[in-house]
């Protein structure tokens, strides 16, 4: 395991406004994830666990505090470099998909290798979509799948460019028991084959079974189980 850790978050702090109040999402809050690493986040609905996924992927600037990825603070680099960090280095599944419409979903799954100027091995793309049940799919568009078939194409899209840092909001969340097992077992040997850390949030208990770590979200900290 590298000693620099792939994910490092000090002293986060985000506030939103509403109704002329100031809501402090997380205040303070410190996390470090390892190389293999798999973290399971759980808490109440609003605490800010998708918020805190957001800072971690650069894809929000946090008020207070410091996001390193892979050795990289994402608040002093500008949006095109994080463009570019999050297309190499980081795998994300979210819980709305963010599928491209226009796009089938074998395309949907290439995108980070197209994003990265890689070119894919066609052995890779057909093992990861067998495991995750897509082979039939692959010529459809997204409006065309289940949400749970979705949630399946964002897993394998996140999945391709084989992240250093794998970051999943709900990602069982829209799948019957059998293909979430099957996606958890995956997560667990990704993880564990190529140096990944996991951070998941997640309500199912099963899914943060597979973590070295639960840390409850709350009062916008983080707190071990």
């Amino acid at each position: 395991m590298s000693a620099e850790p792939v994910l490092r978050l000090s002293g986060l702090s985000r506030h939103f406004v509403s109704g002329g109040e100031t809501i402090r999402v997380l205040d303070g809050l410190e996390l470090e994830v390892a190389a293999g690493e798999r973290v399971a986040v759980m808490g109440a609905s609003g605490s800010g666990k998708s918020t805190l996924l957001h800072l971690a992927a650069g894809m929000d600037r946090p008020d207070e505090g410091h996001v390193q990825v892979a050795g990289i603070d994402l608040a002093g680099t500008p949006e095109p470099k994080r463009t570019r960090l999050r297309a190499a280095t980081i795998g994300l599944v979210f819980q709305d998909f963010n599928l491209i419409d226009s796009l089938s979903v074998a395309e949907n799954i290439e995108l980070p290798m197209w994003l990265n100027g890689k070119s894919l091995e066609d052995r890779t793309f057909r093992a990861l979509t067998g495991e995750l049940g897509l082979e039939r799919l692959l010529d459809r568009l997204p409006g065309e799948l289940s949400g749970g078939e979705q949630q399946r194409v964002a897993i394998a899209r996140a999945l391709i460019h084989e992240p250093r840092l794998l970051l999943a909001d709900e990602p069982t969340g829209a799948l019957d028991q059998v293909t979430a097992a099957g996606v958890l077992d995956l997560f667990d040997r990704v993880t564990a084959g190529r140096d990944c850390a996991l951070v998941m949030v997640t309500h199912n208990p099963d899914a943060a079974r597979i973590c070295n770590r639960t840390l409850w979200l709350k009062q916008g900290r983080l707190e071990a189980e």
